[in-house]
């Protein structure tokens, strides 16, 4: 493994997932539709204020480069009330210890791992043991021999779309060769087609394939030779029907039009060629469809997986190859690889479904799994989905407080929230629209398991291994904006007018039959502390979009006056802004309660204000986004994301070389096995405590009144 010194960091972090849920008794929920005099009404006024140029996006318009501001009804430029309520309710989740599961889509994530290194890798041995990766010798010209690569276990057919429910058909081909295994397509050499000046392959010439049509330099490297040639710059993955002539088991001597009339030797399938890879020079022949064979249902869960997969992608593909990689609309069929991995099933069963007369059967599924893509070298489902990682009382059923001051909907119950957010309208003489800005917003994904996991003693770990989240996302406050830079694919960036530093907003939060606790932890929650700022809109990590929250009204309905009293009421509001305090801190007292100590003193609520405090701002260099030759040192390192503490404090080289000096034998013991699930809980409270108490100095200027 290549030494490695360089920069590991992210313009964001995370705060740690509660263990213990702070739950409501169901029987004691505030009704909406009483007026309880116990209770408080009113409304919350506030201000943001843009400590940084600021931008909240009404969304891209199909004829439009640059996005507009978000605009209500009215025509009123503002920042939504949705965006207001989303940012209060992470805050007072944070705040309360409540549940984020209802946060946190579920799912089965993928990965591929092609040019990993096997030593020391767990994810590559699986990914290459799952596609039975491995090489054949093959005869060439004269008495060379030639060494190919072949994936056993990878086999072709057609996935169809019929009303939303997705089915695998297999090939009229079983299998090409036995020593090529479950193979039942066919690999042709773009490399020998074009240095054989296309005899017999003259239909590829209308076609754009992945190299140009010029010699191809060979080198030894690694002993083995490569050839490399010049990429077609204009190359996309494509589809298209065909006719090929087959000489053997898996010779492809020709490629033709799709034949007619059922021409002597011609064979009908369709020619795949996927994503470009580096040195790829392949192309794939599919038999055509076995209408009569047994057919593969695909689970639901799996598809999801796959199309929210496919949309954190979809930004990187060039636009044009974007319908390539789709899963087919709804009576549509596409060619497809796919491994499964299920149990056989009984003899009756093979006998019923190998009867053509009865037409496609669906196999049953049993153990295993069915991993599918449109490139022999798949994207491989991870064993664990995402909720493995989060602790078991978030995943338990009940109501939380978060839930019952902004609602919930079930399957079969729901709650109205008892808090609504307005609009925050844009105070016109307070700022003013700046030049365009144009950034690259592509944000992290759950895929980057250095960032969004944590195992046993910090060790690296990823969705096969056992795992924590490693908590709630978080955007780095920046001191001022950064620029970004922008690469060939426009498909990526986003373009927008910001207003200027200075620009306030005014807002509305209406409450209905709060507690005075309730009420102290919306407050809390919109303001935090005196030395907090937060972030707002689009850009956050440029560092646009940081605000300071400000109050500056609170209004308590006095409902005797409004319903008890044989006067005329014109204001029945009472101002309380003398009472702000009072009610924040009875709602801090409710936090220290159920923790059962200080709010500090709680390492995830340290992380929170950390990042929320104005004058612990970490240097740009220890909040950037990394640069991809960075990223891919840091990954085959196995380098995780730095702790909050870690980045304010500036000691990362530290924690660079600690995670590089790491045993990554020990690692992998810690992470799998029996020592793992019973040393787990142990080791983490004693590395917590042990970060906890470094935190004692940065905390310092923290003060929670």
């Amino acid at each position: 493994m290549a030494e490695y010194n360089g920069y590991v960091g992210a313009p964001y972090n995370f705060i740690g997932i509660n263990k213990n849920v702070n739950r409501v008794d169901k029987e004691k929920l505030q009704v909406h539709n009483v007026i309880d005099t116990a209770l408080k009404s009113g409304k919350i006024e506030y201000e943001i204020e843009a400590v940084t140029p600021i931008f909240v996006s009404a969304g891209k318009k199909e004829k439009s480069r640059v996005e507009e501001f978000y605009k209500n009804c009215y025509g009123d430029e503002v920042i939504p009330g949705s965006t207001v309520r989303g940012l209060v309710r992470s805050n007072v989740q944070i705040l309360s210890s409540s549940s984020v599961i209802d946060d946190i889509q579920n799912g089965s994530l993928m990965y591929r791992d092609v040019a990993g290194n096997k030593k020391n890798n767990s994810r590559k041995k699986t990914y290459d043991n799952l596609l039975g990766s491995g090489f054949l010798e093959i005869n060439g010209k004269g008495d060379e021999k030639i060494r190919i690569s072949v994936l056993k276990n990878v086999r072709a057919g057609y996935i169809c779309n019929k009303e939303g429910s997705y089915t695998i058909i297999p090939t009229v081909v079983d299998t090409v060769d036995k020593d090529r295994g479950k193979m039942n397509y066919y690999v042709v050499s773009e490399r020998k087609i074009i240095e054989d000046e296309f005899r017999g392959f003259e239909f590829l010439k209308q076609i754009e394939l992945q190299h140009e049509d010029a010699p191809f330099n060979s080198e030894m490297r690694g002993g083995s030779l490569h050839y490399k040639g010049t990429k077609n710059e204009k190359y996309r993955p494509y589809i298209s029907k065909i006719g090929y002539y087959l000489r053997g088991s898996y010779q492809i001597t020709g490629i033709t039009a799709p034949g007619v009339g059922g021409e002597a030797g011609l064979r009908n399938g369709y020619l795949l060629s996927s994503g470009p890879m580096n040195e790829k020079k392949a192309v794939y022949i599919i038999p055509e469809m076995d209408e009569g064979g047994e057919i593969i249902k695909i689970p639901r869960e799996d598809i999801d997986s796959y199309k929210r997969d496919y949309e954190g992608k979809i930004n990187q593909i060039e636009t044009i190859d974007k319908k390539f990689f789709r899963l087919p609309e709804d009576g549509e069929i596409k060619p497809v690889f796919y491994i499964d991995t299920r149990d056989d099933r009984d003899e009756e069963e093979k006998r019923d479904n190998g009867n053509k007369d009865v037409g496609n059967k669906e196999k049953v599924d049993k153990k295993g799994r069915i991993y599918f893509g449109f490139t022999p070298r798949l994207r491989l489902f991870y064993d664990k989905d995402i909720y493995e990682g989060i602790p078991a009382e978030q995943k338990e059923e009940g109501i939380d407080y978060s839930q019952s001051l902004f609602g919930y909907v079930r399957e079969k119950e729901s709650y109205k929230s008892r808090l609504s957010f307005m609009d925050a309208k844009l105070n016109a003489e307070s700022g003013k629209v700046l030049g365009e800005v144009s950034l690259i917003l592509s944000g992290p994904k759950p895929t980057s398991y250095l960032d969004y996991l944590k195992g046993m003693n910090d060790c690296p770990v990823t969705y096969n291994d056992m795992f924590e989240l490693r908590g709630i996302k978080q955007y780095w406050l920046k001191e001022k904006t950064e620029r970004c830079e922008i690469g060939k694919n426009q498909g990526v960036v986003t373009s927008f007018k910001p207003y200027s530093v200075g620009t306030t907003f005014k807002g509305e939060i209406r409450f209905h039959n709060l507690t005075e606790e309730e009420l102290g932890m919306v407050l809390w929650g919109l303001i935090l502390e005196e030395n907090s700022q937060q972030n707002i809109g689009k850009g956050k990590p440029y560092g646009y979009g940081r605000v300071k929250i400000h109050l500056t009204g609170l209004k308590v309905l006095n409902q005797e006056a409004l319903y008890n009293s044989y006067d005329f009421c014109m204001d029945p509001y009472v101002p309380k802004m003398d009472k702000k305090d009072y009610y924040i801190n009875l709602a801090k007292e409710g936090v220290i309660k159920f923790l059962g100590k200080g709010i500090l003193d709680e390492k995830r609520l340290e992380e929170f204000f950390l990042m929320k405090a104005v004058d612990k701002i970490p240097d740009r260099k220890r909040t950037q986004y990394m640069k991809l030759s960075d990223y891919q040192g840091r990954v085959s390192n196995k380098i995780p994301l730095p702790e909050v503490g870690e980045v304010v404090r500036g000691d990362t080289e530290r924690h660079y070389k600690q995670k590089r000096d790491d045993s990554q034998k020990t690692c992998e013991k810690n992470n799998k096995g029996k020592d793992h699930g019973k040393n787990y809980g142990k080791n983490r409270k004693k590395s917590e405590n042990s970060i906890g108490t470094s935190f004692g100095e940065l905390l310092k200027g923290i003060k929670l009144e």
